[in-house]
């Protein structure tokens, strides 16, 4: 596995912070649950709210007991280094930072990345490309053009912060 970033470093913004049984189930397929539920929580719910405080809707996760896939709290850069730690530890990762994908192609017998480094252009290739470069995904951009893609990019801002 080949993980390209954009950045020089892991992402150290708080972000995300609560991981429901989706991605908890995922999160243990990949061997980092103990980790994570180490370095995090696990609440007795969540729920959504009014700026007024008027109560929403909610989320009872004490109905899960002792379940594997329980949520689990954590700020996502914490989440970030779990993942990286883990990922220093498999001998066929590599990490390329600094390395901005500019175009995606593909044939019959392999994918391939275009990338812009601090070294010049460079292409990768891969039997197969995973995109996970957010909201401004030039992945996806690649793939649909600007307008076209799949999905929603919402319009509104979302402030997260450590309190």
């Amino acid at each position: 596995m080949h993980l390209l970033d954009l950045s020089n470093k892991l992402d150290e913004q708080p972000r995300a912070t609560h991981y429901a049984a989706p991605a908890m189930y995922e999160l243990r397929r990949a061997g980092v649950l103990e980790d994570l539920r180490a370095a995090g929580f696990m609440p007795d719910g969540v729920c959504w709210r009014k700026l007024d405080g008027t109560y929403l809707a909610g989320l009872n996760a004490t109905v899960l007991g002792d379940d594997p896939d329980r949520m689990v709290c954590l700020p996502l850069n914490r989440l970030g280094k779990i993942l990286y730690d883990h990922l220093q530890r498999q001998p066929s990762a590599t990490v390329s930072w600094d390395h901005k994908v500019v175009a995606i192609g593909q044939d019959a017998d392999k994918a391939w990345v275009k990338v812009e480094t601090s070294e010049g252009s460079k292409t990768l290739e891969a039997p197969y490309i995973v995109g996970c470069d957010g909201a401004n995904s030039q992945v996806r951009r690649s793939l649909f053009g600007d307008k076209l893609f799949p999905g929603k990019t919402w319009d509104e801002q979302i402030v997260a912060t450590n309190v």
